[in-house]
């Protein structure tokens, strides 16, 4: 359609002219009989030959349009040149490629055309550079972010693979750094995150200073987001070299952060893979590196490791296991396994712990130990919990209400505390259970508990308040002080099953847990008693209650109930023999 413009102008010129040529012959012939007294077709001398009138006119007509034409396309193309240059410049002109000109040496409406066009294409270069530091730059630090990480690997990868050279990808994550911002704010977060930074580029600069790479050194530290950095470090000739910069990374990042007079030490995980060794390609290698930053974090922290094949298994079947729970949950393939608990004097049942299963489509019978753990690492700990304790209150109506013969324990996830999004979840499907009486117990690990115990007190005295029983498990485990011990709403302790493991070892621990426990009027379970020995060294010992396969291995719903029942009829008919003779008399 552009190329019809020019063509279109020089058509009606043509015409036009064509036009005005015919009138101003027409309007000369009418002068001339006017003047002259003639008629062109009625000449008093006939014309012989093959001459007519009609025809001379055409041929004066012919004569005197063919300067006109060429006068108007002359015209025409002149006009139109500056419009030809704006048109040529328009189409050579790229973002990526060679600024173009659009400013003319004249001095009419085509130049001012060419000056707005010049300002635009000035404004569209800028506004291409923003947008490309918006996708490919972090704002914060300046450094590539997680697409302008991507784009530098796959380069570099590319140039690695020419020159047959070894890369490696560091991947960097920050431990607890959220602490910092909870503690401090975003703002002082922020100051520490562009320290982090120049200490980072410090230390690459370090490694590659002698050698010569054909990209800048500023590329190969990224951050992909958050507290996260990357390193790319080429040329690797051997591993050592990568294992040092780890360290020095580690011990860069131990040394104390200044900020308004505040001082933090912090700690990092690392996750180290290797180009062509684990992976051949950007997409491959950052997903391992990621994969064996997470090792680094399961593994206690603040230290590196390499990514392995068997990392990656572990991942696949952690995510198998986080998108299997909702689909567990609605298709009815989890289910509650209850382990009784039971009095040490008299062998009777006073309650059980709830335990979940798993019947996996594929995998078959899972126990929570396989993935629950999984499970806490996401958001879906708090459906999960929900599913339980609704499970839970819904059984426990089944059972025989004897006294506290019915008492069931669920345990609460330390994941679950920490957030409180999870827990304001949990919270409000404990209040809708209707099980009064204390006839549900809460266990929660003690290192949970201590972890933050101004924000965990209040919500135990909810739950203590709305009639649940609350127990710390695994007690002894983790570093719970007298004060805090003083302070929670608690109704016993679970002594971990570690120290009836070794029992003739931990003796000492026992006796002292046992002793606290009867200062602040605690009852005391055992935990994983599988000896006769065991049972009878705690008994004299004073603790009131064991758990674990001596009495019984976990049971469904029905098995307890028989089981309740059973206790409860001799029970029955032991109270009826030992009434039976004072009737007879």
């Amino acid at each position: 359609m552009a190329r019809s413009l020019p063509l279109r102008i020089g058509l009606m010129v043509t015409l036009l002219s064509a036009g005005l040529t015919a009138i101003m012959l027409s309007i000369t012939l009418y002068l001339i009989s006017v003047v002259y007294d003639l008629s062109l077709f009625e000449l008093k001398t006939p014309i012989d030959g093959p001459f007519t009138a009609v025809g001379l006119l055409t041929t004066v007509y012919i004569i005197l349009l063919l300067p006109t034409l060429l006068l108007s396309r002359f015209l025409t193309k002149r006009l139109l040149k500056p419009l030809h240059q704006l048109t040529a410049k328009t189409r050579s002109y790229s973002l990526e490629g060679t600024p173009v000109s659009f400013e003319l040496d004249s001095n009419d409406e085509f130049s001012e055309l060419g000056k707005a066009l010049q300002e635009m294409q000035e404004h569209l270069n800028d506004s291409h550079h923003q947008i490309e530091l918006m996708a490919y730059r972090d704002p914060l630090t300046g450094l590539p972010n997680r697409s302008g990480l991507f784009q530098e690997l796959r380069k570099l990868i590319l140039w690695a693979r020419k020159h047959e050279s070894r890369i490696a990808l560091l991947y960097i994550d920050l431990d607890h750094f959220k602490q910092v911002n909870d503690s401090s704010g975003h703002e002082q977060g922020d100051q520490i995150l562009k320290d982090v930074t120049q200490r980072l580029l410090q230390l690459v600069n370090q490694q590659i200073s002698h050698r010569e790479l054909p990209f800048p050194e500023d590329l190969l530290l990224s951050r992909p987001g958050g507290d996260e950095f990357a390193i790319m470090l080429p040329e690797i000739l051997r591993v050592e070299e990568v294992e040092q910069l780890s360290q020095l990374i580690i011990e860069a990042m131990r040394q104390p952060f200044s900020i308004d007079d505040k001082y933090f030490s912090l700690t990092c995980s690392i996750g180290i893979t290797l180009y062509p060794d684990d992976a051949n390609s950007a997409e491959r290698m950052l997903k391992h590196a990621d994969i064996a930053m997470y090792e680094s974090k399961k593994s206690g922290r603040n230290r590196a490791s390499y990514f392995l094949p068997a990392m990656h298994r572990q991942v696949e079947e952690r995510v198998v296991i986080q998108q299997g729970i909702s689909s567990a949950i609605a298709e009815n393939q989890l289910h509650i396994e209850y382990q009784p608990i039971v009095s040490l004097k008299s062998k009777k049942i006073i309650g059980a712990e709830a335990l979940i299963r798993w019947h996996h489509p594929k995998r078959g019978r899972l126990g929570p130990e396989t993935f629950i753990p999984i499970i806490e690492e996401s958001d879906q700990i708090g459906a999960l919990t929900v599913w339980i304790i609704e499970t839970v209150a819904a059984e426990l109506k089944t059972l025989p209400s004897l006294g506290d013969t019915s008492k069931l324990s669920i345990n609460i996830s330390s994941a679950i505390l920490n957030k409180p999004e999870l827990t304001r979840l949990v919270d409000e499907a404990l209040q809708k259970v209707e099980a009064p009486n204390q006839r549900i117990c809460l266990e929660i690990t003690e290192t949970s508990l201590m972890k933050d115990i101004d924000n965990t007190l209040p919500l135990l005295n909810q739950w203590k308040e709305a009639g649940y029983s609350i127990w710390i498990d695994d007690f002894g485990t983790g570093y719970s002080s007298l004060s805090y011990l003083a302070r929670l709403p608690i109704d016993g302790v679970k002594i971990d099953r570690s120290f009836i493991r070794d029992l003739n070892n931990s003796k000492p621990v026992i006796e002292t847990i046992l002793a606290l426990a009867k200062t602040m009027n605690l009852l005391t379970v055992s935990e994983g008693i599988e000896e006769t020995y065991q049972q009878q060294e705690l008994t004299n010992l004073g603790c009131g209650f064991g758990q674990g396969y001596l009495y019984s291995e976990p049971l469904r719903i029905n098995a307890l109930r028989e089981r309740l029942e059973q206790q409860a009829k001799r029970e029955a008919h032991q109270l009826l023999q030992f009434k039976l003779p004072k009737d007879r008399n």
